[in-house]
């Protein structure tokens, strides 16, 4: 039998699961604190530990009813290691916005990590998830909410990215990404978010993390829930914290992120309705026609929109009426297919 486990002050026997608060005391102007709410499930057996957060974006929940499912489930005495759920940023849920008044913006809390125990509210909550739960982890998955007209996807960082990241956390952030299951593998292939983001700061850190973007915007999806819950079991296996098989799709696309949107993204040169003539996960060649523009006056053709390089269909642009600029649809590049 293994030692008991303190997590956030939070004593947890082998075997139990176990719910706890960390509490930031006087944090609001009336004196009220503040408690970021967390789950500890403590295995039998010594082994890893994958710290799951969703929501920092307040209103990002589809993985919320994924978590439940497992933890519901997740009988503690057959683990090896440790399982560690947490909602960080209580104040987005309750108000069920990405971000509230006392985020930094754009990027809400996901751009401040590690957090500064002297900064701002929202700097000093990731401050305490940071040094009471996630550097203490082996892996960490942070579940995003996409728009609901864009796919499911995993954004992490290959090998060779930051110059802070150990090698071979890239590969083991990679590997996780595909054992998660979504049909895309986003790979940021150049710096993002400052090295601020949650994700960013793990593997600088050392440990491997995936960020992955569910879509269903502001509802639940039974498909992406029971992905998302496979895809949870699915990394829980490959860590040795439980055991299973795991179950993947018989393909899966890795696509090349770009910093600069620019790149991979046809644009309107002329206002009107836009007319796409692809669909998502459609692989096009450069100089392709995607769509058109036509003149809500005199209906005539305006602009024909054309591939910018050769890629994969990715977002589309769902309300037809457009100003010159906007964005209409995105073709990253495919770095690889996979076939499992």
């Amino acid at each position: 039998m293994i030692d008991n486990l303190v997590v956030a002050g939070l004593e947890i026997q082998p075997g139990e699961k176990k719910q706890g608060g960390i509490e930031i005391p006087n944090f609001f102007a009336d004196g009220q604190s503040m408690e970021i709410p967390y789950t500890v499930l403590h295995g039998t057996e010594p082994g890893k530990t994958l710290y799951i957060q969703v929501a920092q974006h307040g209103s990002e929940v589809m993985g919320l009813d994924a978590i439940r499912r497992l933890v519901k489930e997740l009988d503690p005495n057959l683990m090896k290691g440790n399982l560690i759920y947490c909602l960080p940023n209580p104040l987005a849920f309750r108000e069920r916005v990405r971000a509230t008044v006392f985020d930094p913006k754009p990027g809400g809390m996901n751009r401040i990590w590690p957090g500064d125990p002297v900064g701002s509210l929202t700097e000093r909550m990731a401050h305490k998830i940071w040094t009471e739960l996630v550097i203490h982890s082996d892996a960490v998955i942070d579940l995003h909410t996409a728009s609901d007209y864009c796919p499911v996807w995993v954004f992490y960082e290959p090998e060779g990215v930051s110059e802070y990241t150990p090698e071979g956390i890239g590969a083991r952030s990679e590997e996780m990404a595909k054992l998660f299951g979504a049909p895309i593998l986003y790979a940021e292939t150049e710096d993002y978010g400052g090295r601020k983001t949650l994700r960013a700061q793990c593997v600088d850190n050392g440990i491997p993390a995936i960020v992955p973007e569910l879509g269903g915007h502001g509802k639940f999806d039974e498909d992406i829930i029971q992905m998302t819950y496979r895809g949870l079991r699915n990394i829980l296996v490959e860590l040795g914290i439980i055991e299973g098989r795991t179950e993947l799709p018989e393909k899966q696309v890795k696509l090349e992120w770009k910093a600069d949107p620019k790149t991979n993204v046809s644009r309107a040169n002329q206002g009107g309705i836009f007319i796409p003539e692809v669909k998502l996960g459609d692989v096009v060649k450069k100089g392709e026609r995607l769509g058109y523009i036509y003149s809500p006056r005199t209906f005539e053709t305006l602009e024909q929109i054309l591939a910018p390089q050769d890629g994969y269909i990715f977002t589309i642009r769902q309300n037809p009426v457009v100003h010159q600029g906007d964005n209409l649809v995105s073709v990253p590049r495919v770095m690889k297919w996979l076939e499992n």
